[in-house]
């Protein structure tokens, strides 16, 4: 009998595992973009917001997709394809049936941010994003109908918002889901803050100052909402430079004193007690600010920068609180992010080749480059290849060519290879190195960066192949490759 209650145990425990462990699921139809590449990522925290791509996927030939992925906590999500995107939110082990298509006649006027459409298959209006859309429709209504009051900027709308707030959340009530809650309520947050200017710490409920209020209302006592960016848009625009504007009163000169002469978290812990800064309530929240506050001040020149550096590695190895280390080693990367322009060494890199062989930057060192990154979807990538072909036979003993693929699937390289086998230069597949598109500040594809013999850029973005035949107003590359090959 005891053994066949510890096995019902054990076998209790695994059940209850694989129940916490399900795989949140996406999947549905895009059948307008049959196998094309569909690229899924998020924020690692919505401070820093660095993205993290979760993983991609190629469309089928039926117009299927299918991601499956492990997540702990709602997310925002964000699908990709070619240069279009949309955004949703997941909930753990939940799983989404959803349409993708795409719209020019919504899209006709936008150039870099072209929006997919996307429709869940059975919505159920409890469903978070069906919540979610839900308000927003009924928020962009209210401002419309009330634009007049919300122009006075004198909190005459005030009571009203206040009354649209109360009715969003006994809407939001059934749902039983304090995300929706603090979503609803964080978004109106933001909306009336940005309706008041002024900012006096107040401990007294019957304040006249409004943004004191808000203060009492949203943050006080109340508990920090990393995974809704609801959450954080509001934080970060409420404490917006606030921080500095501490550090330059005289009560704040320890602030700027702990950043620029001691460079410790410790001392800049102690600068923003609570004592002297009643809103600064507990650690965690002060932590919070002061990582908010130092990545807004991590490029101003009245602070030290790599003082500000040591105390975000400081945050990240001894906060006691998991996500706030996250979001400090986030920022770290960002504000260490090595600025890319000419006059910028080219960052190294070792990709892959058709052969499987790892080839690096270096290796071209001696010889200007002509580097460019390029995807299948990308018809201008396509056509211009013909010109680099061109520009390649004619300059090969002077200039290297290098094409970098950014499409994740590494066939598709090789693929596209296998079909243009007159194209005789040197070509790498990004791989999961796709942090080199930032540094290079890939933004759209093609893109052409010009490097000097000695690995400096001399052209960012430099002149395409073609020269000026299609765009009057660009570089014509080959007269840079004239300076750099004939510069003594």
């Amino acid at each position: 009998m005891k053994i066949t209650s510890q096995i019902l145990g054990i076998l209790f425990i695994f059940f209850v595992a694989n129940l916490t462990a399900s795989k949140t699921v996406i999947k549905g139809k895009a059948s307008f973009f049959k196998s094309k590449e569909l690229v899924l990522y998020t924020y690692s925290d919505y401070i820093s917001k660095k993205k993290t791509q979760i993983g991609y996927t190629t469309i089928k030939l039926d117009g299927s997709y299918n991601f499956e992925f492990d997540i702990q906590e709602i997310k925002k999500v964000f699908l990709k394809i070619e240069d279009k995107t949309t955004a949703f939110f997941v909930k753990p082990g939940e799983v989404y049936n959803i349409n993708i298509s795409y719209s020019k006649a919504l899209n006709k006027s936008r150039i870099y941010d072209k929006q997919l459409s996307v429709s869940f298959n059975f919505p159920v209006p409890t469903e978070l994003n069906q919540q979610i859309g839900k308000f927003n429709r009924n928020f962009d209504d209210f401002i419309e109908e009330n634009r007049v009051l919300f122009e006075k900027r004198n909190n005459s709308i005030n009571p009203k918002l206040k009354s649209f707030k109360l009715k969003m959340l006994k809407e939001a009530k059934n749902s039983n889901s304090e995300f929706v809650k603090n979503y609803i309520k964080y978004s109106i947050a933001s909306t009336q803050n940005s309706l008041d200017v002024s900012y006096k710490v107040s401990d007294s409920k019957n304040s006249k100052n409004t943004k004191a209020n808000i203060y009492l209302e949203y943050l006080r006592e109340k508990p920090i909402h990393y995974n809704n960016p609801e959450y954080t848009t509001f934080f970060k625009t409420f404490f917006k430079g606030e921080l500095k504007n501490l550090s330059l009163k005289v009560r704040g000169f320890d602030i700027s004193k702990a950043i620029n002469d001691k460079a410790s978290y410790i001392a800049l812990s102690k600068a923003l007690n609570k004592e002297k800064y009643p809103f600064l309530e507990n650690n965690e929240f002060a932590t919070l600010f002061m990582l908010n506050g130092l990545l807004e001040i991590s490029n101003d020149n009245y602070f030290t920068k790599e003082n500000i550096i040591k105390i975000l590695n400081e945050i990240k190895l001894n906060s006691k609180y998991p996500k706030q280390k996250v979001i400090a080693s986030n920022i770290v990367d960002r504000i260490t992010k090595k600025k890319f322009g000419i006059g910028s060494t080219a960052p190294n890199f070792k990709l892959k080749n058709k052969d499987d062989k790892l080839i690096s930057l270096n290796s071209f060192k001696g010889k200007p480059i002509y580097i460019n990154f390029w995807t299948n979807w990308s018809i201008p990538s396509q056509k211009e290849m013909k010109i680099m072909q061109v520009l390649h036979k004619k300059y090969r003993n002077k200039i290297h060519f290098i094409s970098i693929c950014a499409d994740n699937d590494f066939n598709k390289m090789t693929n596209f290879l296998t079909k243009n086998t007159d194209y005789k230069w040197t070509f790498l597949h990004i791989g999961n190195d796709r942090h080199l598109l930032e540094k290079y500040n890939v933004t759209t594809f093609p893109i052409y960066v010009l490097v000097n013999k000695n690995l400096k850029v001399v052209k960012y973005p430099a002149g395409r192949p073609g020269g000026t035949a299609e765009r009057a107003t660009e570089d014509n590359i080959e007269k840079d490759f004239y300076k750099l090959t004939n510069a003594h």
